[in-house]
């Protein structure tokens, strides 16, 4: 399923430039959309600087000041020197978070030690023993090493914090003590906390790994690491608390740079323009449901019901006397309910074939098995549809591609269309595997469809029967629960699925008997247009428009 939004999406939008270079790199189509990093943001007003504190005592909420003189309280528990800088860990009580390696860089570092208190708030506890296994492991390894560096009154590892109004506060406690935060885990997909003591005023100290390489670098508030070692661990935090013209460079440059990168309202702004971009990118102007000045676009945004069939084996094949009553049905409310076709047809051989068999002209033809549309009965081509599907379409590629298969005949090139690539090819699993995996392999874009055991269609992403449905219920503002689609095949499964009401015809093809039981899918014992007729008898279609649009 995520090759398949590979394929498909135009951009995939991540928290960090690694999750784009050693996630998704990974996948086979990992280079077809483009990617953007958009961090997430965080509350500046919750996570504001520590000097913000200075001033008066009316300006500031009274939960801020209880949460700050608990917090306090608690930590001068802990230490015999309570006014050194304090060097903060706030973390899960998670393995990856390497907690103890932190606990080692300071236990073996005496200067350390003498420079700077360390406080570790790993998650809230109450009985270390009734805890899961990882974190009963990692807070027992804890006290074993406070134990063995013999850290008391040096180290502090609260059992309780407050989310909502503590930790804003523990982060400005530690700055106001001019001291550091320390992110020490082996693997950081983003860092959020990271974020939260920059903005904070307060200098990092962080693993090189993930969202903190992206955070340093945007923010400038501190330090990166090899978690693995302790000694540069020390040095890093010693550096920074040792010396106050690059404490106070990273404390500044964390308050500006937080709400410069990652404020809600900066992410927002970063989205907003990049769906922007693509909507130029992708002519959006002609997707939007415009109103046109011809007579079919005043038709269609009056109508909003519509009867969309497949032609051959569906709309007709059958008795005569069911297409004429259908016929009849369709003229008859024409003032409230559209008519339309979708079929495997070239445009020009589904005009001959419909005039041949009395049927009046639809105000929609989905041609080409989805990969064109024209409207009313002059048949203008919807040129939106065009610049819709066109994305990263390569037809010439895909025919050299397949050339190799003599499983695959190439059709006569009357039945071949610039978004359609058309063979015939006996039933076989294995082919079909074959041809995917081909495609697959070279990244190409496009969209298969098997059909009668015998049609093989390919093609763009973006085209089908289906996706058309759905285009045109958004151009024209159509709700899709009010279109009965008909069909018979393969090609037709997808314009079959999700919310239109749909019938399969009683002669339908095999390949659709996986969709009985499935909602919105009603099966009809009758043929044909026969078995249109059931449906809209089913659906109780026509009185339902009729009263919509009497209403």
């Amino acid at each position: 399923m995520e090759e398949e939004i590979l394929k498909c999406a135009d951009l995939i939008v991540t928290s960090t430039n690694q999750e784009i270079q050693d996630q998704y790199g990974m996948y086979p189509h990992d280079d077809l959309p483009e990617f953007r990093a958009i961090p997430p943001g965080i509350d500046v007003d919750k996570f504001y600087p520590f000097y913000h504190d200075m001033l008066p005592e009316a300006e500031r909420p009274e939960s801020a000041m209880y949460a700050k003189a608990s917090l306090m309280q608690e930590l001068n528990r802990f230490f015999l020197h309570p006014d050194k800088p304090l060097i903060l860990a706030l973390c899960r009580p998670d393995k990856r978070k390497n907690i103890d390696g932190l606990i080692r860089a300071y236990g073996e570092n005496s200067n350390l030690q003498a420079m700077a208190n360390l406080a570790i708030f790993a998650g809230i506890r109450k009985d270390i023993r009734l805890m899961e296994e990882n974190e009963r492991d990692v807070l027992t390894q804890m006290l074993l090493l406070m134990d063995k560096y013999n850290l008391y009154g040096k180290m502090a590892i609260p059992k309780q914090h407050d989310f909502e109004h503590e930790v804003p506060e523990i982060y400005r406690i530690a700055a106001e003590k001019k001291g550091v935060f320390v992110n020490s885990a082996l693997t950081e997909p983003f860092g959020i906390t990271l974020l939260e003591a920059s903005a904070s005023g307060l200098p990092v100290v962080a693993t090189n790994d993930g969202g903190p390489r992206d955070i340093i670098h945007n923010c400038r508030s501190g330090i990166l690491v090899d978690p693995t070692q302790s000694e540069e661990i020390a040095c890093a935090v010693s550096g920074i608390i040792a010396h106050n013209h690059q404490w106070d460079k990273f404390s500044k440059n964390g308050v500006m740079n937080t709400r410069k990168h990652y404020t809600w309202q900066s992410h927002a702004r970063k989205y907003i323009a990049e769906i922007k971009r693509l909507l130029e990118k992708s002519d959006a102007a002609d997707l939007a449901a415009a109103v046109p000045s011809n007579s079919i676009g005043n038709r269609l945004i009056k109508i909003n019901y519509f009867v969309v069939c497949d032609i051959d084996n569906t709309l007709i094949g059958g008795r005569n006397e069911d297409l004429l009553e259908l016929i009849h049905l369709l003229t008859d409310c024409k003032v409230f309910v559209g008519f339309g076709v979708a079929t495997g047809r070239t445009v020009d051989s589904a005009v001959t074939v419909l005039q041949g068999h009395g049927i009046p002209s639809p105000d929609i033809i989905i041609s080409s098995v989805g990969s064109e549309i024209y409207y009313g009965p002059d048949r203008h081509y919807s040129q939106g549809w065009k610049t819709h599907i066109s994305s990263r379409w390569n037809r010439d590629k895909i025919v050299t591609l397949l050339e190799q298969f003599d499983f695959l005949e190439y059709q006569l090139e009357a039945t071949q269309r610039k978004f359609k690539i058309s063979y015939d090819m006996a039933p076989d699993k294995d082919h079909l595997a074959m041809i995917h995996a081909r495609l697959l392999k070279h990244k190409c874009r496009y969209n298969l469809v098997y059909s009668h055991q015998k049609h093989l269609d390919i093609l763009p992403f973006r085209a089908s029967k289906g996706k058309a449905l759905r285009y045109l219920s958004y151009k024209w503002g159509i709700p899709l629960s009010n279109f009965l689609v008909c069909g018979d095949s393969g090609n037709d499964e997808e314009m079959l699925r999700g919310e239109p009401r749909a019938v399969v015809v009683g002669n339908y093809s095999p390949e659709l008997e996986k969709l009985k039981g499935q909602k919105h899918i009603f099966f009809a014992k009758a043929p044909y247009a026969g078995g249109i007729l059931e449906a809209i008898d089913h659906y109780q279609f026509i009185q339902t428009a009729k009263a919509d649009a009497s209403s």
